[in-house]
């Protein structure tokens, strides 16, 4: 029986039992898995997916029944999310190859992109985020870029309010640098939320479906993107630009104004 002070006896030992049995071919240390799963308990994981997180730690670790039955049972799995971009097969056949290198082999100074799951969802909805960001990175990549003067020049033609098109067009590699940088300092998951519902079209119920949790968390998830990158591009233009006190309400407006399109345009 295993048992750390590090994890909690009851309903962990009881998923966890349950884990070994459903794999009982999976060998893994005792030991290095319960530090795992006290660290991933830190991040919010629980007993409830407990056992995919002792088969995404097997696979990471390298053991050959893990990997097996990640590439038989969860891989296939990601198809109907990924048809849903493009139904070609070789198309499928690009995105499930790119997702098991993606996720099944580490490199130097890194382990196997697997072992980041840390078990608060479903197994199976974290790897089908993964495969959608592969398969949209790949489709991205067939379409034509847009230069950072045809997108600031859309954000300044689109603007109705005079006095904000005017600030738009005075400030406007300002802004643009802003709102890029703003997007850069984003945490992963935030710009994968964004890019999934400004560029790609995703409604909330999708995404919630995606990563395993209520509609109504998604959307406070997309909320706070939005609008951490909102106070951040308003901070860095105020640094960059020698404006009165006055004219700083205009800042707030100009972002704020410019955010939807903005992202929609900078994050393809």
């Amino acid at each position: 029986m295993l048992v750390s002070h590090a994890v909690p006896v009851g309903e962990w030992q009881a998923a966890l039992e349950r884990a070994i049995v459903a794999w009982p071919d999976i060998r893994l240390d005792p030991a290095s898995f319960l530090a795992h799963a006290a660290a991933c308990r830190e991040h919010g994981a629980t007993a409830e997916h407990l056992g995919d997180l002792w088969l995404a730690f097997a696979a990471g670790s390298g053991d050959p029944s893990a990997i097996h039955t990640i590439d038989r049972q969860l891989l296939p799995q990601i198809d109907v999310a990924v048809r849903r971009i493009d139904s070609a097969s070789a198309f499928l056949d690009d995105v499930r190859q790119a997702l098991g290198v993606h996720l099944l082999v580490g490199a130097a100074d890194a382990p196997p992109r697997i072992r980041s799951y840390e078990g608060r969802g479903p197994l199976l909805g974290w790897m089908r985020v993964a495969a959608l960001r592969i398969a949209l990175n790949l489709k991205r990549s067939e379409r034509p870029t847009v230069s950072d003067d045809e997108v600031l020049a859309e954000l300044v033609d689109r603007e109705p309010d005079p006095d904000l098109r005017h600030m738009k067009d005075l400030y406007r590699a300002e802004l643009g640098a802003a709102l890029r940088e703003s997007l850069a300092a984003r945490p992963e998951r935030q710009r994968v939320l964004l890019r999934l519902h400004f560029v790609d079209g995703l409604r909330l119920a999708r995404i919630a479906a995606l990563y395993g949790v209520h509609e109504a968390t998604a959307s406070r998830w997309i909320k706070q993107a939005t609008e951490d990158i909102a106070t951040d591009a308003q901070r860095r233009l105020r640094e960059r630009l020698a404006l009165s006190p006055s004219a700083l309400g205009s800042v707030a407006g100009m972002v704020l104004s410019s955010l939807d399109l903005s992202l929609s345009r900078i994050l393809r």
